[in-house]
């Protein structure tokens, strides 16, 4: 197995598919990139018996064959190779050697036959959308997902269509994040991993012309986007029915500026952290919304403008969700929606439109 490439495209690719290969394994060839080489195409693959991601990228050829190299030290070694052409010869002892002009480095391979089986994408089963569409949708959810695994359904997002609407839900038993798109395709639902979404994410383009194939089996899903295939383990489970929780009657709204609103809470974190947990005092008013709390660290005390339709409230609640939702909206105005009771939780919605409701659970103020 023979090759030679640009040296920026290949260590892209490298790059790529080793974010699915396994830190440590008791599988060796988990913890490397599957190189498969055909005619002028180089398929690699890492693959993590949870996640994988594909990709492919073309070469000059002069020797077919397949092998498995580990992703680390195969990613350490191309960043610290000269600019320009590199070539990949693989020996029948199963040692690469890489060069570059006058540079050459060897690493011992892994043998192909070691990789486990990926599992193949069925793009018959599935629906297409913007990239950008999805990206939004995920990024503006994922953040609420839980971070242990006391309930594994709720450490994913929930991607529901139900009557042509695609809505991707993330929850942690204190809050809720729900992001809502429009789309044809048969009511289904399902789970997907936050780490899946995480890796994803930063795949997905933001160009408008940019699509994305979505195709679900069992219990596995993949996502087929440019040159790149990702595949991942659906997670099992019932979820909790998100839509009974994000309705409210209430006629008290409150618009406040988002970028006030951040950099208000981002001085307030200064006293706040994860040991000191105690609630924001938020106390609203016709115009006014006071901010403030009282820690070990320190205090804090801030007002910003706000327009508020009810009888002055105050409610505490958590302050890191509070920013956290903030920044999801990608919004320069929204609407906080309350019942006037302190021990009902907050929807957070966009000032115009439905695409996202945020919910948060308040905490009792002392």
């Amino acid at each position: 197995m023979k090759f030679s490439c640009n040296k920026d495209t290949f260590l892209e690719a490298v790059v790529t598919t080793s974010k699915a290969a396994s830190a440590k394994s008791t599988i060796p060839a988990l913890e490397g990139i599957l190189l498969e080489l055909e005619d002028n195409t180089l398929s690699m693959t890492g693959y993590n018996l949870e996640i994988g991601i594909k990709t492919e990228i073309t070469v000059n050829n002069e020797n077919n064959g397949s092998i498995v190299i580990n992703a680390k030290r195969l990613c350490d070694i191309i960043r610290k190779m000269p600019s320009g052409d590199i070539s990949i010869m693989i020996e029948e002892n199963k040692c690469a050697t890489i060069s570059n002009g006058r540079t050459k480095m060897s690493i011992m391979c892994m043998d192909a036959n070691d990789y486990p089986a990926v599992p193949q994408a069925n793009v018959e089963n599935g629906f297409t959308m913007q990239q950008k569409i999805l990206k939004s949708m995920i990024t503006q959810t994922k953040y609420a997902c839980a971070v242990t695994d006391t309930k594994p359904v709720f450490t994913g997002c929930l991607f529901e269509v139900q009557d042509n609407v695609l809505s991707v839900v993330a929850m942690d038993g204190l809050r809720i994040a729900v992001r809502q798109e429009p789309l044809n395709y048969e009511n289904t639902k399902f789970i997907v991993p936050s780490k899946t979404l995480e890796e994803l994410s930063h795949l997905l383009s933001d160009e408008d012309d940019k699509n994305i194939t979505v195709s679900i089996e069992k219990n596995q899903i993949s996502f087929e986007f440019g040159k790149y295939t990702m595949i991942s383990r659906l997670i099992n489970g019932e979820f909790l029915d998100f839509h009974k929780y994000i309705k409210s009657d209430s006629s008290a709204f409150v618009e406040i500026n988002c970028p006030d609103m951040i950099n208000s809470l981002e001085r307030a974190m200064l006293v706040i952290n994860e040991k000191v947990k105690l609630p924001l005092r938020c106390e609203f008013s016709s115009d006014t919304l006071s901010l403030s709390c009282t820690t070990s660290l320190g205090s804090f005390n801030d007002q910003i403008n706000i327009k508020y339709s009810g009888e002055p409230f105050t409610i505490g609640l958590n302050t890191k969700f509070l920013l956290d939702a903030f920044k999801a909206s990608e919004s320069s105005d929204i609407k906080f929606i309350m019942t006037g009771k302190s021990i009902e939780p907050v929807l957070i919605v966009p000032k115009e439109g439905t695409e996202f409701t945020f919910l948060i659970m308040p905490m009792r103020l002392k």
